[in-house]
């Protein structure tokens, strides 16, 4: 019986998840923001998402893509939408953060 309710709350919280997804357009054309965070640009399905606190939607390649982007959300998120906007505006973060 206890199986039956995490399976029944898990279920509910996907439906509600990907209700809210698809209320928004995906960051960066929906390709990978892990990716987009390393400076590379990877398309993807966007089966795996992630609303931000601002109320971005981002894709990942995959789950453990998505586990590394949300060890360090602020970082990474401030990485990918630069890339997005402009790889060498990457670049450029790149340096700053590095130190020079």
């Amino acid at each position: 019986m206890q199986s039956w309710k995490h399976i029944a709350l898990a279920v509910l919280l996907t439906s509600a998840t990907w209700a809210t997804a698809a209320e928004h357009e995906p960051e960066g054309g929906g390709h990978c923001a892990m990716s987009a965070a390393n400076g590379s640009s990877l398309p993807t399905s966007c089966s795996v998402v992630w609303i931000s606190p601002q109320d971005k939607l981002y894709c990942f390649s995959s789950e453990n893509a998505k586990r590394l982007f949300l060890q360090d959300p602020e970082a990474n998120e401030r990485r990918a939408q630069a890339f997005f906007k402009n790889p060498s505006l990457w670049e450029k973060l790149k340096k700053e953060e590095a130190g020079g």
